[in-house]
């Protein structure tokens, strides 16, 4: 029993701290957003380093537009990532830890683990694209890459799904006993 008090007391830390990571990633792109309002040079600055090109970009309105949202969505898909874990670690903090609740939270979670590892690719081709569509002809690019980072990312994914999976066959039989004794 002493085992399953430390879990609760780890996991409601673990939940601590993703709260803590997503409102510094929150305050991230808050910060981002803003000050590309205020200083466009800025967002071209930043959106050049992050997706490491250097040739020629066509910064037009609906350029930063679609940049933007697509970076937004991004956003998106690790926040909900981040909640997907979040409540996960709130699910092992419960009564009981080896629910079918943990187990659900844990399957989300990997799959929008792997949404966010698949919106990287996706979305950083889409935003290049979008940003070469201004220039002349020749000088368009659609680039894809796929690095160690996402596949790491996808391999952890898996490797959470199954997790979870196990987890789910362990919680059924954990209820079956209780019901049998």
């Amino acid at each position: 029993m002493h085992d399953v008090a430390r879990l609760r007391r780890l996991s409601r830390l673990m939940q601590a701290i993703v709260l803590v990571c997503g409102v510094f990633i929150a305050a991230g792109a808050v910060w981002f957003f803003a000050a590309s309002l205020s200083d466009p040079g800025l967002f071209e600055t930043l959106v050049r380093d992050n997706l490491s090109l250097s040739g020629p970009l066509a910064f037009t309105s609906s350029a930063i537009g679609v940049t933007a949202a697509l970076i937004a969505v991004q956003f998106g898909l690790l926040f909900t990532a981040l909640y997907c874990v979040w409540r996960m670690f709130g699910a092992f903090a419960a009564e009981e830890p080896l629910s079918g609740e943990s187990a659900h939270w844990l399957r989300h979670a990997s799959a929008a683990f792997v949404a966010v590892a698949a919106g990287s690719i996706v979305l950083r081709m889409l935003m290049i694209l979008a940003l070469t569509m201004g220039n002349p002809a020749g000088q368009k690019m659609l680039a894809i890459g796929i690095g160690s980072a996402e596949m790491l990312s996808v391999l952890i994914a898996c490797i959470m799904y199954m997790t979870g999976r196990l987890m789910a066959l362990a919680a059924e039989v954990r209820a079956e006993q209780r019901d049998f004794v």
